[in-house]
């Protein structure tokens, strides 16, 4: 007869061991932030504006037009008119970018690890309900670890990851559970 009282400890291991992992990682390991690698630059308008609308020209050149085309964030000045004109072009956005792909990836092995090693240490577990719960939760975190990893990889290492976790999934599933209930059965 299955107790009610074991899925709840099961499930409330599961969830509690998953979000104590993510939570520690986070704690220790912070994502990066954008406000860390691109600054607000805008410019106050220093001189009164004229009477009557001033002639602005909206068109800021080609450099401008690279620079989105390059994927840049244009940064901008006032003249004298107190019309917006073209400053520079900054990349700050490519380096964030390029740092939040490595946290992505550290995340999704650190978590990954963590929870594989729970998948593997709740087979060894002789409490049935606890190995359970410590099991699932690390399938809550190789599922998260995944999902954080996703954005970043391609379609081909997507493939390639879940088919790994898949088998990892499965082995331990027959190995460690299936093979093992049969050895207790002869027994």
């Amino acid at each position: 007869m299955v107790d009610l009282r074991q899925i709840a400890i099961a499930a409330a291991v599961a969830i509690l061991s998953a979000l104590f992992v993510i939570l520690l990682v986070d704690a220790v390991y912070p994502e990066p932030k954008y406000s860390n690698y691109c600054k607000d630059e805008f410019e106050l308008r220093t001189k009164p504006i004229p009477v009557g609308e001033p002639k602005c020209d909206y068109e800021y050149g080609e450099e401008y037009s690279r620079c989105l085309k390059d994927g840049g964030i244009p940064r901008f000045k006032t003249n004298e008119t107190g019309c917006l004109i073209f400053d520079k072009c900054d990349f700050c956005n490519r380096v964030y970018d390029d740092a939040r792909k490595v946290y992505a990836r550290n995340i999704f092995i650190i978590i990954g690890l963590v929870g594989v090693g729970a998948i593997f240490s709740g087979t060894l577990w002789r409490i049935e309900f606890l190995a359970t719960g410590i099991m699932f939760g690390g399938i809550i975190l190789l599922f998260y670890a995944t999902v954080r990893f996703f954005g970043e990889a391609d379609k081909v290492l997507r493939v390639i990851v879940i088919f790994v976790e898949l088998l990892l999934v499965l082995w331990v599933g027959y190995k460690k559970l299936y093979v093992s209930k049969k050895r207790q059965k002869k027994k």
